[in-house]
């Protein structure tokens, strides 16, 4: 296939500011068609792009499938070190298989990190030989800012992107490879007996959305590459390091809203990638107990003891056994803060009930009157316990580079 190297045109960056401690989101936003960029804030400046890593993934598979060296039927067998990987996963088995459509389908729907290693080995024999035909690639493709050390986004030094670059990279996928861009609007997938739901919010909640992908890690921040299409006009935003999941959707929206209102503009200068190191958000996105993800005024643990009096898959469950069990011990307690507690359990997830910010004296005779019966169970949780839970979801979550 003959890959043209596309020369985006955006505004002309007079010079190159400091970072500031806390910098904002960097955005951009493109006519599909085009190139022209409509709107772009810090659009060259270095970031990690967490899970936007596996659009270049994605691109190097469909390079493979298109040179016939494999095919969608092709199985994969999982490795050891494809199995081990942490964060969003199927929860692949060393040893199992998984064919190749529904290994590209799981990295669009789930952001499955076990898949995308797996892909890397198929096509590469290795993780690190196919991060290196990604970087060429994006060399190819005129992303000069962008180097790749693994085929998940998980952070890693040197393992860098620019907004300017994933819009290019996005606008490569739609334009190289028609036939598979259909896979980016995917909303759910099949696995074994569950119907998965895709993880990303964009897709099932934007009109005309065309898909493409999220991204997350505590260096990263919140990411997100969003195509769309409305009036016969196509658009494509970029957004890297938003502070929460609900911000990076308010920007990504805002954007595209201004893209289909706005004309199309051309004869722009080049916009230039930045010389910079790429801030780490973790401050920001993943600092003391705010629970990353949550929507705005995030749940804070408060201190002292807890007891868990709720676990298990299905979050509304949890949530709903939660509240009635504080409802009913809430005064014997002294109060006490409800909290749901995310907690990664047998390569899935599981949902921790928890009444928190309670005193020894009151939490352990109330939680031994509950197991007495066997229908209430509850787990006396020291102040140790309760900074491991929140430090397990945090962990989880900053390594799941959705």
């Amino acid at each position: 296939m003959r890959h043209l190297v596309l020369a985006l045109p955006v505004l002309l960056l007079i010079a190159a500011p400091a970072i500031a401690a806390s910098p904002g989101p960097a955005s951009i936003v493109v006519d599909a068609t085009s190139g022209a960029v409509l709107e772009q804030d810090q659009a060259g400046q270095p970031r990690h792009p967490a899970s936007l890593t596996k659009m270049m993934t994605l691109y190097v598979a469909f390079q493979a499938l298109s040179e016939g060296k494999t095919s969608l039927n092709a199985t994969l067998t999982v490795s050891e070190r494809a199995a081990g990987q942490g964060g969003s996963v199927l929860g692949l088995k060393t040893g199992k298989t998984i064919a190749l459509a529904d290994a590209l389908k799981s990295l669009v729907v789930r952001s499955a990190n076990d898949a995308a290693v797996a892909i890397a080995e198929h096509v590469a024999g290795t993780e690190d030989s196919f991060a290196q035909r990604m970087t060429e690639q994006a060399r190819r493709l005129g992303m000069t800012a962008t180097s790749f050390r693994n085929a998940t986004g998980l952070t890693a030094p040197g393992h860098l992107t620019t907004a300017r670059d994933m819009a290019v990279l996005a606008m490569a996928l739609k334009r190289d490879f028609p036939q598979h861009w259909p896979l980016f609007a995917t909303t759910s997938m099949r696995w074994g007996s569950s119907q998965l739901p895709t993880v990303n919010g964009f897709v099932t909640s934007y009109p005309g959305a065309e898909g493409l992908k999220t991204g997350f890690t505590c260096p990263a921040g919140y990411n997100l590459a969003a195509a769309a299409s409305r009036n016969g006009r196509s658009a494509i935003a970029v957004i890297m390091g938003a502070a929460a999941k609900e911000q990076r959707l308010a920007l990504t929206t805002s954007l595209l809203n201004k893209a289909f209102a706005a004309p199309a503009q051309g004869n722009l200068t080049q916009l230039i990638n930045l010389g910079q190191i790429a801030p780490d958000l973790s401050a920001q996105v993943c600092a003391g107990g705010i629970m990353p993800g949550d929507a705005a005024g995030a749940t804070r643990m408060p201190p002292g003891w807890a007891m868990e009096v709720a676990f298990g898959r299905d979050e509304k469950d949890v949530r709903r056994k939660l509240a009635q069990r504080h409802k009913e011990v809430a005064r014997a307690l002294g109060g006490g803060k409800a909290v749901v507690v995310l907690k990664p359990f047998d390569g899935g997830l599981r949902y921790r009930g928890i009444i928190a910010g309670l005193s020894e004296a009151k939490v352990v005779p109330v939680c031994l009157k509950l197991r007495q019966t066997d229908e209430n169970n509850c787990l006396v949780l020291p102040p140790a316990a309760v900074e491991g839970a929140v430090e397990a979801e945090r962990r989880w979550r900053m390594f799941s580079a959705r």
